[in-house]
């Protein structure tokens, strides 16, 4: 059994020696259920063995499990985030770290076709990490920015070789933007304008 495996597991044990006290202190959380617990431990097996990162899916658990949410519900959850982690796997390729992977399934989540993290991934190749692009990008959709309009955005930024803190005044801005009742679109095609362009110091300079 693998590190993550063993550590729902243990929690899932945690939550069954604390059974008897949870009557009296709702805090604790439900236990799960024996199906709940295999489906979820098939689920971190099988994530494993795509290698796909498992400690999101254990977050997922815990979450789940603090909330009181009941054990089909859980797996559900869980079941959904292993689908859109491989989708996110796959257009990624084998170069992305598991935190870009994470961060383009939570764009997947947005509605974000897996292909556009795809081309903007290659686009950038091993230059930078995408983790803080991606989910900005899941961020910004989620408000209302058209899917093309965000993808837009953030592959031109990335493209133009812009820094986090710049992504992260472009999230804010566009943010501040929606609240006071710009629309989305051109919230995001403005602000992302106005990201300074910086140039790619990975790239030789042409000889004249």
């Amino acid at each position: 059994m693998n590190r993550s495996a063993r550590a729902v597991s243990a929690l899932f044990l945690a939550a069954a020696a604390f059974a008897p006290a949870h009557a009296q202190d709702p805090r604790l959380g439900n236990p799960l259920d024996a199906p709940s617990r295999t489906a979820i431990l098939a689920l971190i097996d099988s994530a494993k063995a795509q290698g796909i990162p498992t400690e999101p899916l254990v977050q997922k658990v815990n979450q789940g499990v603090a909330m009181g949410v009941d054990g089909p519900r859980i797996v559900a959850a869980v079941r959904t985030l292993t689908r859109e982690m491989a989708t996110a796997h796959r257009a990624l390729g084998t170069v992305a770290s598991a935190d870009e992977i994470q961060a383009a399934a939570s764009a997947v989540h947005a509605g974000v076709p897996a292909v556009e993290l795809g081309k903007i991934k290659k686009q950038s190749g091993l230059r930078r990490s995408l983790t803080l692009p991606f989910t900005v990008l899941a961020d910004i959709v989620s408000r209302g920015v058209p899917v093309e309009a965000g993808v837009n955005a953030i592959r031109s930024m990335v493209g133009a070789g812009a820094k986090d803190a710049d992504i992260n005044n472009f999230q804010r801005n566009v943010s501040g933007d929606i609240e006071k009742g710009a629309p989305p679109a051109a919230a995001a095609e403005t602000r992302a304008k106005a990201v300074p362009n910086k140039p790619d110091s990975s790239k030789p300079e042409q000889q004249l």
